[in-house]
C-alpha cells in the first residue's frame, strides 16, 4: 500500500530489507493515493472520474502528475532522469488513453484499462523499483511486454488463468534469480493476444494471491 504521496514507501523499503536478508521478494504495488478537497482519493478513482467526466473542474491529470513528482523526490540521483522518463511516458500514454475514450464517447474495456494500469499499479511498480535501487537494493521490475498474469478476457473484471499464466512466467523467474527484489504492479493482467485486463477493486490482493 503506497498511501498519499508514497508516505507508506519508507515502510514499504525497510520491510523489504528485513525480509530479502534471508528471502527473494516480490513486492506487489498498489497505486499512489492523493488528497482532494481534503479526502484521501486512489489515482485508480482519479482516473476513472477522468474517463467518465473529462471536464470535472476538481480532478485533471495534473494531480497524477503532482503525486508522481513527490514520489520521485524519494528517487537518488543515480536513477532519478530514468525515473523521470518513465513517469513522464507512461502518464502521456494514459492521457492517450482518456483522449480516446472522450473521442469515442465511452470509457471501457482495453481503453479503461490502459489508463489505470499507466497511470497507477504497472508504473508505481517502476518508480518503486528505482526507490529500491536508491535505498542499495538489487531489484528490477517486469514491464507489460513480460506479464506474467495472463487472464480471461473479462477485461474489467477479469480471472486468473493459471495454466496459461505458468506458461509465461520465465521472464519473471529469470529476474527473481538475477535480483533479490522483483515489483510487479497490481491489479493488471493481459489476455493471450495481449490485450490488457483489470481485476474488480482490490485487485492487487488478487495478484499477490495468484
Amino acid at each position: 500500500a503506497i498511501g498519499v504521496d508514497g508516505e507508506g514507501i519508507p515502510d514499504i523499503v525497510k520491510r523489504v530489507k528485513d525480509i530479502q536478508k534471508s528471502d527473494k521478494v516480490i513486492v506487489v504495488c498498489s497505486a499512489p493515493l492523493t488528497t482532494i478537497n481534503d479526502q484521501k482519493i486512489s489515482l485508480t478513482d482519479v482516473i476513472l472520474s477522468l474517463g467518465k467526466d473529462p471536464v470535472n473542474p476538481d480532478i485533471s491529470m495534473e494531480i497524477v502528475y503532482q503525486t508522481y513528482s513527490k514520489i520521485l523526490e524519494m528517487v537518488n540521483d543515480d536513477y532519478k532522469e530514468e525515473c523521470k522518463k518513465i513517469i513522464h511516458d507512461m502518464l502521456v500514454l494514459a492521457s492517450k488513453s482518456l483522449e480516446d475514450a472522450k473521442s469515442i464517447g465511452k470509457f471501457e474495456d482495453e481503453t479503461r484499462a490502459k489508463s489505470l494500469a499507466y497511470s497507477g499499479e504497472v508504473l508505481m511498480s517502476h518508480v518503486l523499483n528505482f526507490v529500491l535501487k536508491s535505498n542499495g537494493i538489487k531489484s528490477e521490475t517486469i514491464s507489460l511486454d513480460d506479464w506474467p498474469i495472463i487472464t480471461d478476457e473479462n477485461i474489467e473484471s477479469t480471472n486468473f488463468l493459471f495454466a496459461k499464466s505458468n506458461e509465461r512466467i520465465k521472464k519473471l523467474e529469470d529476474l527473481i534469480k538475477q535480483n533479490d527484489v522483483v515489483t510487479i504492479g497490481g491489479f493488471i493482467g493481459k489476455t493471450e493476444d495481449g490485450i490488457i485486463t483489470t481485476y474488480e477493486r482490490g485487485g492487487s490482493d488478487r495478484t499477490a494471491a495468484d
